[in-house]
């Protein structure tokens, strides 16, 4: 249980690890969900949360951590273990500074402080686990309305929980994985070992039904067309399947600054935080478009 500025382990991350109610009330931030009778003590990160009434609050999900090589081998993305919960309290302060409301970082199973295992990432039990996080956030700070921010894996996260809340003003989905079936079929015809099952896991494609109609809430997807981890035509496809069914996503097309067109992750943070502010769509998509604005992740 890293504290203060002690580093997260990359063992938990590709193993997987373990945690009790007991242990999990000793857990700064730690949240204990339980779904289908087992529990998982889900660390989270917040700034700007009082006991008082809380009418929103800014939610973010990151990425993966656990990547895989084209032969299948398993590998914790450099950078991880250089990360601490100081570091991402301080993230979250400028957040919610920024945003002038509450900010929470939440932590995906296996990762950042939360136990679970992350290769069980994207089946239906990870959605879950973090939707009942919500509600316990929700009923602890007397929460009205989520704004949900995720970038790549983290998006898969905000936009399943989209698809399930009616409490969800708004969400920004950068590089996100949204389209599960044509992503994983898309890095299968380049790999030599299969990722088995995708029927097993959770698409949030597949649910849109679910999204609440009145009010709509406000939807913007970040994306490099340059993506290298996940392909630009797989969240064209989910931007299109929303129109499809009555809604108005603002597709913004923007240029990630590292070496895989894929880091967004703070673009959508500043979305986020501009749609907490009041910002109207026409204003945020400028913000976010500005060349200078665009250098640095």
């Amino acid at each position: 249980m890293p504290r203060a500025s002690e580093r997260f382990d990359p063992y938990e991350a590709l193993h997987g690890s373990l945690s009790s109610r007991a242990h999990c009330a000793g857990v700064p931030g730690g949240l204990w969900v339980e779904v289908n009778g087992k529990g998982d003590c889900l660390r989270s990160y917040a700034q700007g949360l009082g006991e008082i009434d809380t009418p929103q609050i800014l939610v973010y999900f990151s990425g993966d951590v656990l990547l895989k090589t084209k032969a299948g081998v398993r590998f914790v993305a450099p950078g991880y273990e250089r990360r601490s919960p100081d570091a991402i309290q301080r993230d979250m302060a400028r957040w919610s500074k920024q945003a002038g409301k509450p900010t929470v970082f939440l932590a995906r199973p296996g990762m950042y402080g939360s136990s679970g295992d992350h290769n069980q990432r994207r089946e239906a039990r990870e959605v879950m686990l973090m939707e009942r996080a919500l509600d316990v956030i929700k009923q602890r700070h007397r929460v009205s309305t989520f704004i949900l921010a995720g970038q790549s894996g983290g998006g898969h996260i905000a936009a399943s929980l989209l698809n399930r809340r009616r409490d969800v003003s708004a969400v920004v989905l950068s590089s996100a994985l949204l389209s599960v079936r044509e992503v994983t079929e898309h890095w299968d015809r380049r790999r030599t070992v299969q990722s088995g099952n995708i029927q097993a896991l959770h698409d949030p494609i597949d649910h849109l039904n679910g999204i609440r109609t009145d009010p709509k809430p406000l939807i913007f997807v970040l994306s490099d067309r340059e993506d290298r981890i996940v392909p630009y035509a797989s969240q064209l496809t989910y931007v299109r399947r929303l129109q499809e069914v009555g809604f108005e996503p603002q597709h913004v097309l923007l240029s990630a600054a590292d070496k895989s067109r894929h880091a967004l992750a703070r673009h959508g943070r500043d979305a986020a935080a501009l749609i907490a502010r009041g910002e109207q769509t026409d204003a945020i998509r400028a913000a976010l478009e500005t060349p200078d604005r665009q250098t640095a992740d």
